[in-house]
């Protein structure tokens, strides 16, 4: 019987996308992660500061104050907002435990929902930093949802766990029912249930995570495999799936890397 938390969503291809949610214990061994960070990153910055200012008079230590809040904010807050954007919902500690931030669509959160969000951490961590408001509406909330993810309509999910992890010693699996070969133009994704029609083991993937330049590197992969040697085939084959695993919310683990990155390229060619 599965215990997990779990949240079905229609993502803006028009599609049901079933999600795991995170739970209490996995997102405050994320934030203890982020939060050990933040405190090193500000020690850092406060020492170094205070090395620069010396034995500097009333103006400087003035400075050297307002210099010091202006770090803790941009800390505090640009931390969390500066790594939902480059790293697709994730911060460090978010990473290390498998969670990504998304919105309530399954889409990416964009950069004034991350904002709300981690401004509101103000009030889910009362009292600071323990996060009582916060851990009281994640097991009250039918989503798991602390008050900032509320505000900025953002859920915690768990993610992908490394590819390496789903594929290792798994042997090379026949991915014949996914190429298709267009004459002049090199390799292209082909459904074998017609142009435009995913098969039904796709149709519930979000790749709305995966970029124009990954499907361009993926797809000079898949033109060019044949020319590898076994050896460099494999090994490039598994290090792409390796770093897209984790942005694809709702593949199985029992593809191949080439057989993945066929399905990753073919979803993302008709969703766009």
């Amino acid at each position: 019987m599965a215990l997990e938390d779990r949240h079905v969503t229609a993502t803006p291809e028009g599609v049901s996308l079933n999600i795991v949610l995170a739970g209490l214990g996995s997102r405050c061994a994320a934030y203890a992660i982020d939060f050990l960070i933040q405190l090193v990153l500000y020690l850092v910055f406060a020492l170094v500061l205070g090395y620069l200012i010396g034995g500097g008079g009333e103006t400087s230590r003035l400075l050297a104050d307002g210099a010091l809040a202006l770090f803790f904010f941009l800390d505090f807050f640009g931390y969390f907002v500066l790594f939902e954007m480059l790293w697709s919902g994730r911060s460090i500690g978010k990473r290390a435990n498998g969670l990504r931030v998304v919105r309530i669509d399954g889409s990416a959160p964009g950069f004034w929902s991350s904002t709300l969000r981690n401004v509101l951490r103000l009030i889910d961590m009362i009292p600071f930093p323990v996060y009582l408001v916060g851990s009281v509406l994640v097991l009250s909330t039918t989503r798991n949802q602390r008050l900032g993810d509320l505000a900025g309509g953002t859920l915690v999910i768990r993610n992908r766990t490394a590819a390496s992890t789903a594929m290792a010693g798994r042997a090379w699996n026949d991915a014949a029912q996914w190429t298709g070969v267009s004459s002049g133009i090199g390799w292209v994704p082909a459904s074998p249930y017609g142009p435009g029609v995913l098969p039904p083991e796709l149709a519930h993937w979000d790749v709305s995570a995966i970029t124009v330049a990954d499907v361009t590197l993926v797809s000079m992969f898949l033109t060019n495999r044949g020319g590898y040697t076994p050896e460099a085939r494999q090994r490039l084959g598994l290090d792409l799936a390796r770093g897209l695993w984790p942005r694809v919310a709702g593949a199985h683990q029992n593809l191949g890397p080439e057989q993945f990155l066929e399905a990753v390229v073919l979803v993302k060619s008709i969703r766009g």
